[in-house]
C-alpha cells in the first residue's frame, strides 16, 4: 500500500478515535451506471469506444473509503484504478473513463468494490455491458489506397505488409467507404490494438527460452515498464511506416524528447540510446556469440538496465520467463554492454569491467 495511503489511514484513526472503526457502517454503493463520453446511458458499446463508469456511494459517518474495480470480457480485462478518499457522511460518486479494447466482443461484467480499510469490510456492485462489433463489410486494403495513397504506399514497405492490412487495426471499412468520416472507422491509438499480434499469454508474463526473451512480446515487455503508465505504443511508433526504410517517419518520439536533461559520458554520447536500452535480448530466429557475449536478433522493449544484476538474475531459475522486481522487468549488462563490447563491434570488455564502469555512463 502506498505510504501516502497508510499516512491518511493513521490520520483518520487518530482524528476519529479508536472507536471510530466500528462507527463507519453502514456504507454502500447506491448506483453503478455505464454511459458514453457524453453521459448518455449505455447497454451496448463498440470496440474502441470511450465509456464512462460511474459509481455512486454513501457513508453515514466520516471516514476513509477506497474504491476500485474491473471490466471483464470473454478475452480482455480493463482495471479500474484505486481511488482513495476521506469523506464526511453523505452521498458521493467516482468516475472512471475507459476505452473498450479493439478486440473486445460479447457481454462484459463491470464490477466496482467499495472498501473501508479500518474495518476491513467491503461491498460490491455489478453491471453488464454488451460489446457489439462494427456491422460493416471488409473491403480490403487496396480500396483504402484510393483516398490514402501515400499511407498505403508507406504501409507496403513495412513488415505489416501484406498480412496485417488497414482493416486489421482500423476495423471493417465498408461504412467508411460509403460515408468517409472518423465516426465510421476505428481510430484507436491505444496499445490494445497492438496486443493481439505483439504479445503472448495474457500480456503480463514475458516468456523466455534458451537465455533469451521469446519473440513477439513487445506488448508484454512494454506493459511491465514505467513507460506503460504514460506512453502507448503509438506514442513512439507510427505503424504506417517502416523502421528500416523510413525511420524518421516511423519513430514519432525520440528518447531525448522526454529525457531532455539525461547526459552521457565515456564516449557514449555518440551511441544511440536504443543500442543499450533496447539491447538485442530477444531471439526471433537466431543468436550469435557465446557465453556472456550471446545476443539475439531483435531489440527488446524493456529499456531499464539493472547494472548491479548478474546475467542469471534476468530470468527465472528455469529460464521460462523474465523476472520482474519492484521496478518491472530489466536488462542485464551482458545484453546492454557486451552485445557490442565483444571485440568485434567495439572494444573487448569482460562482464566485471562493464559492471564497474556502467554507472558512469549517465
Amino acid at each position: 500500500m502506498p505510504v501516502r495511503t497508510v499516512f491518511l489511514l493513521l490520520v483518520c484513526f487518530f482524528m476519529l478515535g479508536p472507536g471510530a472503526a466500528t462507527a463507519l457502517e453502514p456504507f454502500e454503493i447506491t448506483d453503478l451506471s455505464i454511459t458514453d463520453a457524453q453521459g448518455l446511458p449505455l447497454t451496448e458499446a463498440q470496440p474502441s469506444q470511450e465509456v464512462r463508469i460511474k459509481a455512486a456511494y454513501s457513508l453515514d459517518r466520516p471516514g476513509f473509503v477506497l474504491l476500485n474495480g474491473e471490466v471483464t470480457g470473454p478475452n480482455w480485462i480493463v482495471k479500474l484504478g484505486y481511488r482513495v478518499f476521506f469523506r464526511l457522511s453523505g452521498l458521493y460518486s467516482v468516475v472512471w473513463n475507459i476505452k473498450i479494447p479493439f478486440n473486445a466482443n460479447g457481454v462484459c461484467q463491470v464490477q466496482v468494490v467499495e472498501y473501508i480499510p479500518l474495518v476491513n469490510e467491503r461491498v460490491q456492485q455489478t453491471a453488464y455491458l454488451t460489446v457489439v462489433p462494427f456491422d460493416a463489410a471488409y473491403v480490403g486494403s487496396d480500396v483504402c489506397s484510393g483516398c490514402h495513397a501515400p499511407m498505403y504506399a508507406a504501409w507496403q514497405q513495412t513488415l505489416h505488409y501484406p498480412y496485417t492490412g488497414c482493416e486489421s487495426c482500423h476495423g471493417p471499412g465498408g461504412d467508411h467507404i460509403s460515408a468517409p468520416s472518423p465516426a465510421t472507422i476505428i481510430v484507436d491509438t491505444s496499445s490494445s490494438v497492438c496486443k493481439p499480434c505483439h504479445s503472448r499469454n495474457d500480456g503480463r508474463v514475458i516468456e523466455a527460452e534458451d537465455g533469451f526473451i521469446k519473440s513477439q512480446q513487445q506488448y508484454n515487455e512494454w506493459a511491465g515498464t514505467k513507460h506503460a503508465k504514460f506512453l502507448q505504443c503509438a506514442g513512439c511508433h507510427n505503424p504506417h511506416y517502416s523502421l528500416q526504410s523510413a525511420p524518421i517517419n516511423a519513430i514519432k518520439l525520440a528518447c531525448s524528447t522526454c529525457h531532455l536533461f539525461k547526459k552521457r559520458y565515456l564516449g557514449m554520447q555518440f551511441v544511440a540510446c536504443t543500442s543499450c536500452h533496447m539491447a538485442p535480448a530477444v531471439k526471433s530466429i537466431d543468436s550469435t556469440g557465446i557465453g556472456p557475449y550471446r545476443k539475439g536478433d531483435t531489440s527488446s522493449h524493456i529499456w531499464r538496465i539493472k547494472t548491479e544484476a548478474e546475467p542469471y538474475h534476468m530470468f527465472a531459475l528455469d529460464g521460462s520467463f523474465a523476472v520482474q522486481d519492484g521496478g518491472g522487468p530489466f536488462l542485464t549488462l551482458n545484453f546492454a554492454c557486451l552485445s557490442c563490447h565483444n571485440g568485434l563491434q567495439a572494444r573487448f570488455y569482460d562482464f566485471i569491467s562493464v559492471q564497474k564502469t556502467s554507472t558512469l555512463v549517465h
